[in-house]
């Protein structure tokens, strides 16, 4: 006797249906979500070469190789820019600070002093430090509509 199977005519069909747009908007997101910490390692790397970069570059820097002490876009162009890669430049912005070591007070770079130590109030020498933020405005554009800022700060001892 033969067995009556009940007909399942496009069940498979309709399974995939539901569950393929799933899946591929998991495998989008996944991929997406992967570029956008690839983006936020890079602006890490950014801050800190920049930091690196600045904190080697003060009054002594200037006194030993008779160069000034480079500006924000200087720093820009010679330590982030080349280190950009992939990156619209157009979308990266930077803010360096100097803060001092004895009050904390933060100073814009291009209006401070520059000095590696300064002296506290028993005449001991404490270091100072470079502070630089570095912003980029990424556009994942498939499933995120509009733009995020990815923001890293990075703070060096000044060297010299």
């Amino acid at each position: 006797m033969r067995q009556v199977r009940p007909i399942r005519r496009g069940a498979m069909t309709l399974e995939a249906s539901i569950v393929l747009p799933v899946m591929v908007f998991l495998l989008l997101g996944i991929v997406i979500g992967g570029m956008g910490v690839f983006r936020y390692q890079q602006v890490a790397l950014l801050a800190r070469e920049a930091a690196g970069y600045t904190s080697v570059r003060g009054t002594q820097y200037q006194q030993w190789t008779d160069k000034n002490s480079p500006t924000e876009k200087e720093i820009m162009d010679n330590a982030v820019l080349p280190m950009a890669v992939g990156m619209d430049a157009t979308k990266i912005s930077m803010q360096i600070e100097w803060i001092n070591g004895v009050t904390g007070d933060a100073v814009a770079w291009d209006t401070a002093k520059k000095t590696p130590r300064s002296l506290n109030a028993t005449s001991v020498a404490v270091t100072n430090n470079v502070r630089v933020r570095v912003n980029y405005v990424w556009s994942p554009g498939v499933l995120v509509p509009g733009s995020i800022t990815l923001t890293s700060t990075s703070v060096i001892p000044m060297s010299f």
